[in-house]
């Protein structure tokens, strides 16, 4: 039984990062058998974590037809975009009234570590360490509620940002973003903080907007 329940983690584990990196196409049928031969285990534990997944909404699930990756839109993006921040601007002004000494030097220790990484050099690392410090900048926040919430926002924008191949953001200094956001949280501006950070957000989303639709206008032609 726990040797099931680790390969229904590590089954988990593997495919959630197909998804959000766009292995798994977005739109596309997912065969269990591939999957299960491709992961070199049963198909169980693989049926097992794609439940799991549909449940973290990653996979969608349809009856009498099995599993897919979640299809992607522009419609579908604005509203996990106005989502989010609506979300995280909650738990963000939480986690800055109730922060306190050890929340200020992890988001001091991990903006400074995500400054030092160069994000076309380092992708992988910087990606870990991206998400770690908007993870540090909420976690201070009373509600683990609204904190899994956000983690789940967090992994759909990111699974938006890889499909759409958003590899620069022209003109934009993101690492003096991550500055300013910081900046504002440690002085105890809620106000200022929270404005940063959707701001912060709302960028990217314009540019994911615009693949988005690029993506779309492609799409028509093709089938045209």
């Amino acid at each position: 039984m726990e040797q099931h329940r680790s390969l229904t983690s590590l089954a988990h584990a593997r495919i959630r990062e197909m998804v959000l990196s766009g292995a798994l196409p977005p739109g596309s049928r997912i065969q269990i058998d591939a999957l299960r031969k491709s992961l070199d285990m049963g198909a169980s534990p693989v049926r097992e974590a794609l439940s799991i997944l549909s449940s973290e909404q990653l996979v969608v699930r349809h009856e009498q037809r099995g599993f897919r990756a979640p299809d992607i839109s522009a419609a579908d993006f604005a509203i996990l975009l106005d989502t989010r921040c609506r979300v995280e601007a909650m738990a963000f002004a939480d986690a800055i009234r109730d922060g306190g000494a050890e929340w200020e030097e992890r988001i001091v220790l991990l903006q400074y570590r995500l400054k030092s990484l160069n994000r076309n050099l380092d992708a992988g690392t910087w990606e870990i360490a991206h998400k770690d410090f908007h993870a540090a900048l909420i976690s201070a926040c009373p509600s683990q509620y609204l904190l899994n919430f956000c983690k789940q926002l967090y992994d759909l924008a990111v699974r938006y940002r890889n499909v759409a191949s958003t590899a620069a953001y022209p003109a934009r200094k993101i690492e003096d973003e991550h500055g300013r956001i910081a900046e504002a949280a440690l002085a105890r501006d809620a106000d200022a903080a929270v404005a940063l950070l959707l701001d912060h957000y709302r960028k990217t989303g314009e540019f994911l907007f615009q693949r988005l639709a690029e993506r779309e206008e492609s799409s028509l032609k093709a089938a045209g």
